[in-house]
């Protein structure tokens, strides 16, 4: 069996919330801190988001520019319609970082 590297061992996954506008700002915040002060590589899983606003999407583009200023990776592992078209709309792309392949229905 293969060992896991201390990378490995302190990598964060996050699952985003489906209801990701401006009450659930605070706890979004939190748990994208402790993600950032977790030290290792997160990954995040946007597939259940099906409400999103702009205070969640500054959020998440914040949190991507400074996990990229501390050299944290940051991946996405799902990412909705929703999450997707917000992005887009906002114009947060290159701050947020979503998947080539994440397309908007």
């Amino acid at each position: 069996m293969a060992k896991k590297s201390s990378k490995e061992a302190t990598s964060t996954a996050l699952a985003l919330d489906a209801d990701l506008r401006i009450a659930a700002a605070p706890a979004l915040r939190d748990t994208l801190l402790a993600a950032l002060a977790s030290g290792g590589p997160v990954g995040i899983d946007g597939s259940a988001v099906a409400q999103v606003d702009t205070a969640a999407l500054q959020l998440l583009a914040a949190f991507s520019r400074d996990a990229r200023a501390a050299g944290r990776t940051v991946t996405w592992t799902g990412v909705s319609d929703p999450l997707q078209r917000g992005v887009v709309v906002l114009g947060l792309n290159s701050l947020i970082e979503l998947p080539a392949h994440a397309g908007v229905n």
